[in-house]
């Protein structure tokens, strides 16, 4: 087997950070993003690949002059895709601060071709020690309340002209906002508590063909499940012809921003929480 590689080096800047202090979940995706097609590119140049789903998990946080290495690998492989393995770390040889796996398949995939790739993938499959992502299960029903109404930018967009995936978790980043807001997470709230919120893991699934270039995407949100201070979400995209297109899943908690640790929600808020519970 091979160990995973270097496949990211940078750093974080202040205007990729978010209104808590640390940075944003969209530039970690967007990172991971990066890792893949720089591992892809050396493993199995000249496919066109597609992400069907990406787990992250946030360890700790990284923030504004925080150094970023990415460690990857193929750490599955099945019938029809490949599952790659993302460990970022604060600096080169650090502790992990954030895991993520992504799930691709082949663009157009031909059976033939796909036999070829998985071949020579098979023998780079790189171990991977850490707590893989158990599946989480989902209502069929989703959030009342919409959080994102707006069209897909040329900036947002990645190669093939579809919305990136950084363009589908900033979007999710934002309605959470909205979505936290409704619930009783003001600004005026957060201000004058010095309270936000802090995400500890998403899941971005993939159904259909990605939004383009010009399209109107809308998002509905609701909360899954309340904990002492932990908050779970669901997100759903749609066209706004009615296509849904993609379900982020979005666990975070009630945080405190001076102390940088999670904190009990308040009865207030907890109550006015519940009025989003979304209903199996």
């Amino acid at each position: 087997m091979s160990a995973l590689v270097e496949t990211y080096r940078g750093g974080v800047t202040i205007q990729e950070c978010d209104a808590f202090g640390h940075l944003n979940i969209a530039y970690y995706v967007e990172r991971f993003a990066d890792a893949a097609h720089e591992l892809l590119q050396r493993t199995a140049p000249g496919g066109r690949w597609r992400t069907r789903s990406i787990a992250t998990r946030y360890l700790t946080e990284l923030r504004a002059g925080d150094p970023i290495a990415i460690a990857s690998g193929v750490i599955a492989l099945d019938a029809a895709s490949l599952t790659l393995g993302h460990v970022a770390s604060n600096g080169i040889g650090g502790e992990p601060t954030t895991l993520a796996e992504q799930v691709l398949t082949l663009d157009a995939p031909d059976g033939e071709v796909w036999a070829e790739t998985r071949a020579r993938l098979e023998p780079m499959l790189a171990p991977w020690a850490h707590e893989r992502f158990a599946p989480v299960s989902l209502p069929a029903g989703e959030g009342s309340l919409q959080t994102g109404l707006n069209r897909v930018k040329p900036w947002e967009a990645d190669a093939s002209g579809s919305l990136s995936l950084f363009g589908f978790i900033e979007r999710f980043s934002t309605a959470n906002l909205v979505n936290m807001n409704a619930a009783g997470l003001t600004s005026t709230y957060m201000r004058a508590e010095k309270r936000g919120f802090a995400t500890f893991e998403t899941r971005l699934e993939l159904l259909s063909e990605r939004p383009e270039i010009g399209d109107t995407i809308a998002i509905q949100s609701g909360i899954l499940e309340l904990g002492n201070s932990s908050v779970k979400i669901l997100h759903t995209m749609r066209l706004q012809r009615g296509r849904r297109v993609a379900r982020f899943y979005q666990g975070g908690v009630h945080f405190d921003l001076e102390a940088r640790r999670s904190a009990p929600l308040p009865q207030a808020l907890r109550e006015k929480a519940r009025e989003q519970l979304i209903r199996a």
